[in-house]
Parts: C-alpha cells; sequence; structure tokens
C-alpha cells in the first residue's frame, strides 16, 4: 500500500505544481513547448486546464488517506495519466506538435500510469 500511496503523492504534487504554472504564467508554458503564439484564449484555456490539474492533483493526494475506500479516486488516477500519454500522441499523429514539444509530459505520465496500474490495491 505504501507504494501507491508513493504514487499519488509524488503525481499529485506535480500535478498541482503543473497546474499553478498554468493558472498564473501560462507564457513560461508556452515557451517550455515551444508555442510561438499565445493568444489570450490560449491563456483562457490553459487556465481552466491549470484548475483541473489543481483539482486532480489534490485528489490524488487526498485518496491516500484511504486508498481501498477511494479506489474510484485511483482508477481516475489511471485514467487521467493514460489519456495525458494519449492525448499528445494523437496530437504527434495529427500535426498539432512535434515528439521534441511534449515527449517529457508523455513519458512522465506513462511512468505514472504504469506505476498506479503495478501497485493497484489487489484488496
Amino acid at each position: 500500500m505504501r507504494n501507491i500511496k508513493a504514487t499519488l503523492i509524488i503525481a499529485g504534487a506535480i500535478y498541482i505544481a503543473e497546474g499553478i504554472v498554468l493558472l498564473v504564467a501560462p507564457d513560461r508554458i508556452a515557451s517550455l513547448y515551444n508555442f510561438e503564439v499565445l493568444t489570450d484564449s490560449m491563456s483562457y484555456l490553459m487556465a481552466i486546464i491549470g484548475s483541473a490539474f489543481i483539482s486532480a492533483g489534490v485528489w490524488f493526494i487526498m485518496t491516500v488517506l484511504d486508498p481501498l475506500r477511494n479506489i474510484n479516486a485511483i482508477r481516475f488516477a489511471i485514467l487521467w495519466t493514460s489519456l495525458l500519454v494519449i492525448g499528445p500522441l494523437y496530437s504527434l499523429w495529427q500535426g498539432y506538435v512535434e515528439i521534441g514539444q511534449v515527449w517529457f509530459e508523455m513519458i512522465l505520465n506513462a511512468v505514472f500510469a504504469i506505476a498506479l496500474l503495478i501497485f493497484y490495491p489487489k484488496k
């Protein structure tokens, strides 16, 4: 049970931090991903996404209090991290981004998804 808790805490902390940056400094994220233009509407969408990341991160950390009772939160964490791998893969396939822009985030989320699946509570 210790491994799932550690995974949830680390993932939650990273998502909260990423969400805060998306919310308060979208220009930094745009620069990190080498996005050339950051319009006001993109900044708005990044703030909304940042709010979702903060919410998910808090929920992941709160799940640590009683993982078995909050098994659906663990399932959500698996879904969340998996979709954060699939979404960029789709964006690559469509030509929206290049691998250099999204590889680190994809790897990080894949590691969390795999860890959550491996450490998923059996009972």
